[in-house]
């Protein structure tokens, strides 16, 4: 049987890729205008959060740190934030 041990160092590295990917994207909404910095890759930030949610529940106990609860957090706004921007913007677009 193979022990599965909760590694904080991976849901760190997605918390500093996410912060990274948001960032791109509240410079993208701030500034519209050319260059856009990111590359689209600011609308993976919910696919990382998601995953890093998924592996703090998978490999946490039922009594995790205040910490771990605060990933969890981040993560929830991780993944809610770029999905509402999106679909305001289809939104917006069909009312056109």
């Amino acid at each position: 049987m193979i022990s599965r041990k909760f590694n904080l160092l991976i849901p760190l590295i997605l918390l500093v890729l996410n912060t990274i990917f948001l960032s791109f994207l509240i410079e993208n909404i701030i500034d519209a205008s050319e260059p856009h910095y990111g590359g689209g890759w600011e609308l993976s930030t919910p696919i990382f959060g998601l995953i890093s949610l998924i592996y703090i529940k998978k490999f946490t106990e039922k009594k995790s740190s205040a910490l771990v609860r605060i990933l969890q957090g981040l993560n929830w706004i991780f993944i809610i934030f770029p999905v509402v921007y999106f679909l305001s913007g289809v939104f917006i677009m069909i009312n056109y």
